[in-house]
């Protein structure tokens, strides 16, 4: 167990701690609990998904030496669509296809239900030669709530560099949980992520 995770359930043991916080902010920190617990839970567009051991494969990944995309050393660029891999306390954090646009904006369809708030949306800007940050945000969500009702906001902020050849990005990024008033739950996880580019061939 992960120290994140022991100091989540130690909260959420504390009969007076639990007592004098609101709702909303109690099922995020039970949100945080499931995060933690397993060895391979995801996070990122809203509640965990289903917890994976090892990355899914895509088919049109950048690896032949003939694929598009930016893929000279000046113009390696991050635009395009990738799948990535999000890993946390050496375990797959989450998943997800990301797809960034050429007027600074992000759109991320990440490996959870779609009834938990899969999609999310982020803007970004270089700032250095092939390296870019990103400023991303979503919903986060009640756990069993029927309908599903938003109980909060998450930011993910990461810092990427695409290779020089345009065909993968590597990175690090920050995830952090807010409750519905705006104010942060103590949530955040560290960790690092590595993007193949997806091609048409």
């Amino acid at each position: 167990m992960n120290s994140v995770m022991k100091v989540v359930m130690r909260l959420l043991r504390e009969v007076p701690f639990t007592s004098q916080i609101p709702g909303g902010a109690l099922a995020l920190l039970s949100v945080a609990a499931l995060l933690f617990g397993a060895t391979s839970a995801n996070a990122a567009c809203g509640l965990p998904g289903t917890g994976l051991k090892s990355p899914i494969g895509f088919p049109m990944s950048a690896h032949a030496e003939n694929d598009q995309g930016d893929a000279s050393a000046s113009g390696a660029s991050i635009v395009g669509l990738w799948h990535v891999v999000y890993t946390a306390g050496g375990s797959v954090f989450n998943e997800s296809l990301d797809q960034w646009h050429s007027d600074g904006t992000e759109f991320e369809n990440a490996w959870l239900p779609p009834d938990s708030g899969n999609i999310c949306f982020g803007v970004w800007k270089e700032i250095a030669p092939r390296t870019v940050r990103l400023h991303h945000v979503g919903w986060t969500f009640t756990p069993g709530s029927v309908p599903p009702t938003a109980s909060g906001t998450f930011t993910l902020d990461e810092t990427n560099t695409v290779s020089l050849d345009g065909k993968t990005y590597t990175g690090t990024f920050t995830f952090k949980t807010f409750d519905i008033t705006g104010a942060p739950t103590g949530v955040e996880v560290t960790g690092t992520m590595a993007a193949t580019r997806i091609t048409v061939d």
